[in-house]
């Protein structure tokens, strides 16, 4: 008797989150569709109620092929949770790896899901995986190489789009737990939890683009990058929290982080508006450097010197 062993095939869900993208989102959505994989791919994209093109390119795609799962938000809720909804998707359908891309980036080796999966596949003890990758800013691009994990306030955590990672890291607990915290984005909250749950490693070759501009995580206003670094101490906080003491927040590290943050922001944008006398009262030097530190807040030359002697 003949018996035939056929090699079991895990599915991998790449997910894609879209808002107001339409001039990036089909290079995005073809750039998964060009990967040489052995094992099936299924497409989810999830479009927070786009008011421009967008809706009519994932469409278009999603008619011409059959993998694309195309969910449409009638209201806009906003990057985490319009990420949130696909994990719960994906988590009911069974898939093993999930693959993560922003509408805005794109992958640029067709092998890059083949590798990570075969990396984890002989690594049981690895829960996800990165890879190295490109920054583009207008025409310039640049390598920006290995990312060391989200262990401190300061760290540049994980480009989203070279992660691929185990489905079962996720559950329904944990997604009910992060979306209670109202974070303005999941990949640094979701990627610190299993930073401390499992190994992580780093593969060298270059799979994909993050583009920077103008977005929920890289604003252009004094305000907004402000309200980003508060977030970034406060999800440091929370993930010290859910781990006992182990990811080493400090009360007074945030304090001098976020003082420090909006020094320069003051500087850079020459924003008085974000002078509070909190900020004064602070950092209390004798007296005559407070009236210089004071005076300098008020001059960007002046205050250029005195934050390298004060």
């Amino acid at each position: 008797m003949l018996f035939v062993v056929q090699a079991y095939l895990a599915m991998i869900a790449v997910c894609i989150t879209t808002y107001n993208q339409e001039a990036f989102i089909a290079q995005a959505i073809e750039s998964v569709l060009a990967q040489k994989c052995d094992e099936p791919i299924r497409i989810y994209i999830g479009d927070d109620a786009s008011s421009d093109g967008t809706q009519a390119i994932c469409e278009r795609h999603a008619q011409q092929d059959k993998r694309i799962i195309y969910v449409r938000r009638e209201n806009n809720t906003g990057l985490t949770n319009n990420t949130i909804d696909l994990y719960r998707r994906i988590i009911a359908d069974d898939c093993e790896y999930i693959a993560m891309l922003d509408g805005d980036d794109y992958w640029t080796d067709s092998h890059k899901l083949q590798l990570q999966i075969d990396y984890l596949r002989c690594h049981s003890e690895v829960g996800f995986v990165h890879t190295n990758g490109r920054t583009m800013s207008g025409q310039k691009t640049w390598t920006f190489g290995q990312r060391e994990g989200v262990y401190g306030i300061d760290s540049p955590g994980f480009a989203n789009c070279t992660v691929v990672f185990r489905a079962n890291l996720l559950s329904y607990q944990l997604l009910d737990t992060i979306t209670a915290q109202h974070f303005l984005w999941l990949d640094y909250p979701l990627y610190g939890v299993f930073y401390q749950r499992t190994q992580w490693a780093y593969l060298p070759q270059k799979t994909a683009v993050w583009r920077d501009h103008v977005s929920v995580s890289q604003p252009r206003k004094a305000e907004d990058i402000l309200r980003l670094h508060e977030e970034r101490c406060r999800m440091w906080k929370w993930l010290d929290e859910c781990f006992s003491g182990k990811v080493g927040y400090s009360e007074q590290e945030a304090k001098d982080y976020l003082f420090a943050k909006r020094m320069n922001l003051i500087y850079q944008f020459n924003a008085p508006n974000l002078i509070t006398p909190e900020l004064l009262n602070d950092y209390k030097p004798r007296p005559w450097k407070q009236k210089l530190k004071q005076k300098g807040l008020k001059n960007s030359l002046l205050y250029t010197i005195l934050r390298k002697f004060i």
